[in-house]
């Protein structure tokens, strides 16, 4: 599966890829606020794999601007 996450990201132009960051960054901001209040917490698994794919597309940015230059 990560393995298609990353040929996916790597499809995406640049400006996709920074919009989908900034959801994933909000989806983290709001999994992390619900776990401090304790509104979850049958599914606290659900802040690792947005991590993981905030941490693919990053990788695929920086890739791209060094290659680039």
């Amino acid at each position: 599966m990560a393995k298609n996450n990353i040929q996916n990201y790597r499809n995406m132009s640049e400006e996709e890829l920074l919009e989908k960051l900034s959801n994933l960054k909000i989806e983290h901001s709001q999994i992390k606020s619900n776990i401090k209040r304790g509104l979850i917490k049958e599914n606290q698994g659900k802040i690792r794999p947005v991590k993981k794919d905030v941490a693919r597309i990053l990788t695929v940015l920086n890739q791209l601007r060094s290659s680039k230059t």
